[in-house]
């Protein structure tokens, strides 16, 4: 999994260079901007040179499946490196990290496989979201990397670990932070965005 998000990163890079921008369109959380995986950002290349586009950078990442979200000259990336699941800020055009955010987790994957995050970072009105592996939400400013609020989903709503962990990328709209907890104490939960504070429970069915 680690060579295959480095190359994503890469691929990422090697765009940058393609388009001549530093970024087209922001994609702040999974399936971009309006969650349906559409582009809508000024038109790209429509071909590469024939040695392929230029690599800006390459950097070595953790274990996961989350893909990066991006937004203005910031990539927001989310990985697991040894016993952290780790939030990183970096610059679009280099690579550089802005600022670097972890916490402690101790997921194991039943398979074997994989034991990063699965869900992509969601970015909105200065804020990154995260949903670890292990059901921690963590919420940190855009610019700095500082904790805002955090809740642990499985302690507190009675979620049990399944085969695969959390992996539902949340959604934000409208102040609200909504995640698909899949507790016995909450099936979906929506939070105040900026506090961390539980607005609402609808359903108790387990994911």
């Amino acid at each position: 999994m680690t060579t295959r998000v480095r190359s994503a990163l890469a691929l990422f890079a090697a765009c940058l260079a393609v388009g001549g921008t530093v970024v087209a369109q922001d994609w702040p959380q999974f399936l971009g901007p309006t969650r349906n995986g559409t582009y809508s950002g000024v038109s790209l290349a429509d071909t590469w040179p024939e040695n392929g586009p230029t690599r800006l950078w390459e950097r070595p990442v953790g274990a996961g499946f989350a893909g990066p979200a991006v937004v203005g000259e910031r990539v927001i990336l989310f990985h697991r490196v040894g016993a952290e699941e780790v939030v990183e800020a970096l610059v679009a055009q280099s690579g550089e990290t802005v600022w670097r955010y972890a916490y402690q987790t101790t997921y194991r994957d039943d398979f074997g496989f994989d034991e990063g995050p699965r869900s992509v970072p969601v970015v909105a009105e200065g804020r990154v979201h995260t949903y670890g592996a292990q059901g921690q939400l963590h919420t940190v400013d855009l610019e700095t990397g500082e904790a805002l609020w955090q809740v642990d989903t499985h302690a507190r709503y009675g979620v049990r670990k399944g085969f695969f962990g959390a992996a539902g990328s949340p959604l934000v709209e409208a102040g609200r932070l909504v995640a698909n907890v899949g507790g016995s104490r909450g099936g979906i939960v929506a939070f105040d965005a900026a506090t961390g504070v539980e607005l609402w429970t609808a359903t108790t069915d387990e994911s």
